[in-house]
């Protein structure tokens, strides 16, 4: 197996770019369809390209009126290769607002198969960030 954890983390890098652009389109690209979201509260399947811009322009207005302006990673990524097609992002992230105030925090892991050369997101999973110790 070719060591592809740098690869893992450059696109996710990518994607979280993406997200704080607060535009679902940004997104689309960097999930693989069928795709899952899961929180505490909810499972989301996605399996076509307007039902990931329909979950994430939901996602993404509720964030545009806390005035967000950024999520950003506390610590460090935890990239774990699980064969030359499979991967997993674990990690934690705070999001801000304008004025650089906490909106919410939380844990996620995010399970990506590698596609025609590019990895995709197949399952997100948010979680507290407590369950990362």
């Amino acid at each position: 197996m070719q060591d592809q954890r740098e690869d893992i983390q450059k696109t996710f890098g990518e994607y979280l770019l993406a997200f704080n652009t607060l535009k679902p389109t940004e997104v689309k690209s960097f999930l693989h369809l069928p795709s899952i979201l899961m929180t505490s509260g909810q499972v989301i399947v996605m399996h076509k390209t307007d039902e990931v811009l329909g979950v994430f322009n939901v996602l993404m207005e509720s964030l545009k009126l806390k005035n967000f302006a950024e999520s950003k990673l506390i610590g460090s990524l935890q990239i774990t290769q699980l064969s030359d097609n499979q991967g997993l992002v674990i990690g934690a992230a705070k999001r801000f607002d304008k004025k650089d105030q906490e909106i919410e925090h939380f844990g996620f892991t995010y399970t990506m198969r590698k596609v025609e050369d590019k990895w995709k997101i197949i399952a997100g999973v948010l979680h507290d960030p407590e369950t990362l110790t």
